[in-house]
């Protein structure tokens, strides 16, 4: 349920699951490509304002999406698009079942849309606003009536304009967002009130994408209103635009079930089908829908909240909706009240993406030119497919001018810039942040640019355009834009932004948090504790040959090996043994994520660290006595203390990733 943006940036741990990289939200060639046509009457001359007759449209989607399709290994896709509020043209491309060789149909076949469910929940919270029932800049509070959000920050309360504009400061959290089964679904109130996330920096700070502030709304409608969310809908957006083929039910009526189409893994060279998940927080990305019915919605917001003798929304509303309303930096894209804004060749384009386990869907609108389109595709490279096609489309009919070409010579030191720096959007208080740790990003001082690396890819030159901004050094353009540095109040860079990412910003990592350092201060932890092994071994030694012990070697000195010695046993087995069990059992995994309890096993297992660091603090109180009594000689003494500090080292490494029970 993500958007037309980097997969969260997240960067999965080896060893996990194959169900788990499917459920985070993370198609041979081609089959001979069919589609369906459906196209509207005659669109007559081209506009003044610049937009296209239909041929000429026709005849880019008949290239770029069969194109699109063979280059990932896609099954199928979807298309509409709209010109000046009137469907110009439509059309299915492949297969929406591949078993069945079944065409997509663009009137007939439904997509799983995604997150471009959440453009649904923000309209009907400002149909709300514009009764006066709901205040944009109000506490949120005010409008919850089963429970509330934390007062994190004293002062600074979550408003609908920070859910609306993704800067409520939430951590993500994805544990209970999907649930196994249809037959297990539960009200998505129900898992706003037990699942607040943690609110992890004041309001209006900085962006970081939530299906949660998305869910909250719904709720909050539904708290004004006194209706249910889904009878709501459909009264106030899908019934006035004659969406019939629409739906944001999770259990389809048969009529539309039947033309659903089949989401797709490619993997061994051949497109797999498999279920798409089911997801409890349903105003965030249930919806399934048609091309043609996503055109009707399109439509009413390129026209400003009429469309068809249908008015949703005020014309005054409509665009407070659609105008820029929060950015990371005034030098990157907005977020709008729910739309975020991506500026490609000087067009400035509204819009949203949407993202499940198998569906990747894009709605862009460009107000200026009143155009815009729908597509859907049915397969893991629809994520790639969708900008790329996006970025062909603004490429096509409005060329780029001159872009600026980076200084030789920057204007700013880069060892301002350098560093590392991580997506906001990530999990920081619970056993999540150690699921799908946050993918980091190294900017490096070269020779005459930046260096740009990102998850193990080569790195990538960047020269400054401006102070602060970094294009790609090569020419190369992205869907992302360039690269944007922001300053804090006294002038120390405190976050990365991408020029077309207004979703989320990358936030500056401390040095103690690089993966380098965590993973040094495990190995390093782990390679000191298990050279108590040579106690026992001494102990034997002695036993076998006779040896007498030190005469200083007392009881005291005897517990203090026993506690640190277990200690780090507990560590060793923990870190080696059974974390990595637990992370790799599928079963194990499923149950924590899609179910209401904590397993049995999953609980025992992350106990052991809070064993351990208990044990690890009697271990350094022993330390003193230790050293006071001089029980051991001063090698043993020392290697007692270096003992002490690898349990202080391993403590700190569980701790920083959450790997506790009480933080699961």
């Amino acid at each position: 349920m993500n958007n037309m943006y980097p997969e969260s940036q997240n960067v999965h741990r080896s060893g996990r699951p194959r169900s788990f990289q499917r459920y985070m939200i993370l198609v041979l060639a081609l089959f001979l490509v069919t589609w369906s046509p459906v196209l509207a009457g005659d669109a007559g001359p081209a506009l003044e304002n610049g937009t296209v007759d239909r041929a000429e449209v026709e005849a880019f989607f008949d290239e770029a999406v069969p194109a699109g399709l063979a280059k990932y290994n896609i099954p199928g896709a979807t298309v509409s698009f709209v010109q000046d509020g009137e469907l110009i043209f439509s059309r299915g491309y492949g297969y929406s079942d591949i078993a069945n060789r079944t065409p997509v149909d663009s009137e007939t076949t439904l997509f799983h849309i995604g997150s471009i469910t959440k453009l649904f929940t923000w309209t009907c919270v400002m149909q709300l606003v514009e009764e006066g029932r709901i205040d944009l800049d109000a506490d949120i509070n005010t409008y919850l009536t089963d429970f509330s959000i934390p007062e994190t920050y004293p002062g600074h309360p979550v408003t609908m304009r920070h859910l609306m504009t993704h800067s409520a400061g939430f951590e993500e959290q994805e544990i209970h967002m999907a649930v196994a089964d249809v037959e297990e679904l539960y009200p998505f109130r129900t898992y706003c009130e037990e699942n607040i996330p943690a609110r992890v920096y004041p309001p209006g700070t900085v962006t970081s994408y939530s299906n949660y502030g998305a869910t909250l709304a719904a709720v909050i409608v539904e708290d004004v209103t006194g209706v249910p969310f889904e009878q709501y809908l459909n009264e106030h957006i899908l019934s006035p635009l004659s969406m019939t083929k629409t739906s944001i039910s999770c259990t389809l009526p048969p009529e539309m079930a039947g033309t659903l189409s089949s989401g797709y893994h490619y993997t061994g060279m051949t497109n797999e089908a498999v279920p798409d998940f089911v997801i409890v927080v349903g105003p965030a990305g249930s919806i399934s829908s048609t091309a043609n019915d996503m055109a009707a919605f399109l439509a009413v917001h390129m026209k400003n909240g009429s469309w068809h003798g249908a008015e949703i929304l005020s014309e005054e509303i409509a665009a407070l909706m659609h105008a820029p309303a929060f950015s990371n930096d005034p030098r990157v894209s907005s977020m709008c009240l729910g739309f975020y804004e991506t500026r490609l060749n000087n067009e400035r384009i509204i819009g949203h993406g949407g993202d499940t386990d198998t569906f990747h869907s894009l709605l862009a609108i460009i107000p200026e030119r009143a155009t815009g389109f729908f597509v859907s595709y049915n397969s893991v490279g629809g994520s790639k497919a969708r900008d790329d096609l996006l970025m062909e489309f603004v490429d096509r009919f409005y060329p780029a001018s001159a872009s600026i070409a980076p200084a030789n010579d920057p204007g700013t030191p880069a060892a301002k810039y350098t560093g590392t720096y991580q997506s906001t959007r990530h999990n920081y208080r619970t056993f999540e942040f150690y699921l799908t740790p946050p993918g980091q990003m190294r900017i490096e001082q070269g020779e005459k640019a930046l260096l740009f690396t990102s998850s193990g890819s080569p790195p990538s030159e960047y020269g400054e355009v401006a102070p602060g901004v970094f294009t790609q050094s090569s020419g190369q353009r992205t869907a992302y834009g360039n690269l944007v540095f922001r300053e804090d109040g006294q002038g120390t860079i405190d976050f990365l932004c991408f020029e077309n990412l207004p979703i989320f910003g990358f936030e500056r990592v401390p040095w103690y948090a690089t993966e380098p350092f965590t993973e040094g201060v495990k190995n390093a932890g782990i390679a000191i504790l298990l050279t108590v092994l040579v106690w026992p071994i001494m102990a034997i030694f002695r036993r076998v040959y006779g040896v007498s012990r030190d005469e200083r070697d007392t009881a005291l000195s005897m517990y203090a090996r026993l506690v640190a010695g277990a200690a780090s046993l507990l560590f060793v087995a923990f870190v080696l043994v059974l974390l990595p069990a637990v992370t790799a059992d599928t079963a194990l995994f499923e149950s924590y994520m899609f179910g209401q309890t904590v397993p049995l096993a999953l609980s025992a297992v992350m106990t052991v660290p809070v064993i351990a660091v208990l044990l690890s603090v009697v271990a350094a109180i022993f330390a003193v006595p230790v050293w006071r009594r001089r029980s051991w000689s001063v090698w043993h003494r020392v290697h007692y203390s270096i003992v002490v500090i690898g349990l202080i080292m391993l403590a700190w490494w569980v701790n920083f990733w959450n790997l506790f029970v009480f933080r699961l």
